[in-house]
């Protein structure tokens, strides 16, 4: 890979690290590029954490990062409200990350934390809501009930009301575990049905994310790789964004899924795949610490 100058990385939970800590082989994989001189980004579509918070995650299990390396969806959503000179309100259905980067660029917000359930039929069909709300943010919200959807989803209701979404994750990966987590994507569409609207979503595999990196530090894309574990996100925003791609089987997608995608890219019959074909990797192995034998 001596040709590559620029690498680009997802991060958190299946690519870097797992719930019991740094995947094998990752630390030491990331030091080889680092030496090499290659540029290594971490974009993770979790919104739950600041960038700040996730310098500190990363460092926590040895991997150097600032900043200025770093893209979460939390900063990436407040940034685009900061772009498009948003003066007025956003209704938040979300966590205490994302509130902190829209305080961090000075735009307001309400809806974050509990919201109990109170009141009738009768009453919420009365109910009264702030007018300086115009947008509606959705990112992971472990506070998510009725209440929140339906102000969410009547807000939505006035055209001129922004809807952003930080991103569509079906699920979280849960290593060893039976149990599915629900991620984002479970959030975004409680909120979009009942709206009837479907989002600006500026997280992976939306092309926003590359394309501030590519801005800020003047990334050839033709010379980039997205090291990734999902198809949908990873691969696709390599894909939008005319990078190379890595695929890695050490978080939520599994070899036979990429098989399966590549026998139905060459006419094969099969299952699934995605609405628009499948998305076939330029690369895939077991995980990115295969990547430092190469190196």
């Amino acid at each position: 890979m001596s040709n590559q100058r620029w690498w680009t990385s997802s991060s958190e939970t299946g690519v870097l690290w797992d719930g019991h800590g740094p995947i094998p082989g990752s630390l030491e994989t990331l030091k080889k590029l680092l030496e090499k001189g290659k540029k290594v980004f971490y974009i993770t579509n979790n919104s739950s954490r600041t960038r700040e918070q996730y310098v500190e995650k990363c460092h926590q299990f040895g991997f150097p990062a600032t900043v200025d390396n770093i893209l979460c969806t939390a900063y990436i959503a407040a940034l685009y409200l900061h772009n498009q000179k948003f003066q007025d309100k956003v209704f938040l259905v979300g966590n205490d990350g994302m509130a902190a980067e829209l305080d961090a660029l000075g735009i307001r917000h309400t809806g974050t934390g509990p919201d109990p359930i109170v009141g009738s039929l009768t009453e919420w069909v009365n109910m009264e809501f702030d007018p300086e709300v115009k947008c509606v943010l959705v990112g992971f919200d472990l506070n998510i009930n009725y209440m929140k959807i339906m102000k969410a989803a009547s807000y939505l209701q006035n055209p001129d009301c922004l809807f952003l979404g930080t991103n569509e994750d079906s699920y979280l990966p849960a290593v060893n575990s039976k149990t599915r987590v629900p991620g984002t994507g479970t959030i975004v569409k409680a909120v979009s049905v009942p709206a009837e609207r479907e989002p600006i979503i500026v997280g992976k595999p939306s092309p926003s994310m590359f394309e501030e990196l590519r801005k800020l530090h003047n990334l050839e894309p033709s010379r980039c790789v997205m090291v990734g574990d999902r198809i949908a996100t990873d691969i696709g925003l390599a894909k939008a964004c005319g990078l190379k791609s890595l695929l890695v089987l050490s978080g939520v997608t599994s070899e036979a899924e990429v098989l399966r995608d590549c026998g139905e890219q060459n006419g094969e019959a099969g299952k699934g795949g995605s609405q628009n074909g499948p998305m076939i990797p330029d690369y895939y192995t077991s995980c990115l610490g295969d990547l430092g034998k190469f190196i």
